[in-house]
């Protein structure tokens, strides 16, 4: 694949391929979930490393790019929002599969405008949370201990609280059918999901 000089950033002077360019590069060895999660790392809002328009800039400019539909289809399920891996991964299995597109890391308050949490996928209509839980909630007892008390107040609001582990990723269909569930018992009335 042909490397053009504006490819090439040097960084402590070792020339290397901009993270544009690396990033579609990666279209060829990483599944869509993932090829999101980079980018929605490249681009998060608080310190992006580049911007979207960046990333479309040098999705355009090779247009015979093996990777380039791949490519096209992760520019538009980026998240300037997602902050976790993972969580960009949930959300690329969620919006392919036909159900409806989730707010990423939007803030819950109660009903005295009190700040309750930030919630990493949020349904609002059917007022139902998307957690991924790394073992890292699992382990520290401390953030164990916190994340149950955050639990139990989202569920005293009103909202429809669902967790997801690594191993649902691993396994999709059984995750998408559980989630199609809570959110039809909650009023979602999409069309159905054909097996995923």
């Amino acid at each position: 694949m042909q490397i053009s000089p504006t490819d090439v950033t040097v960084q402590r002077g070792v020339p290397l391929t901009t993270p544009a360019r690396t990033w579609c590069d990666l279209a060829l060895t990483l599944s869509l979930g993932e090829l999101v999660a980079a980018g929605d790392y490249l681009i998060f809002h608080e310190q992006p490393i580049v911007s979207r328009r960046e990333l479309l800039d040098a999705v355009i400019s090779h247009p015979g790019r093996r990777g380039r539909r791949v490519l096209r289809r992760a520019l538009e399920l980026l998240s300037e929002f997602s902050e976790s891996p993972k969580e960009s991964e949930l959300r690329v299995i969620v919006v392919t599969s036909g159900l409806p597109t989730p707010q990423v890391n939007p803030e819950i308050y109660d009903e005295h405008g009190r700040f309750v949490a930030r919630v990493d996928l949020y349904f609002p209509e059917e007022r139902a949370i998307l957690e991924y839980q790394g073992d890292q909630h699992r382990t520290d007892i401390r953030q164990w201990r916190r994340d149950l008390t955050r639990r139990s107040e989202l569920e005293s609001l009103g909202y429809h609280y669902a967790e997801v582990a690594a191993d649902d990723l691993e396994n999709v269909a059984p995750l998408i059918r559980r989630i199609e569930r809570n959110l039809r018992a909650r009023g979602w009335r999409g069309p159905a999901i054909s097996d995923p």
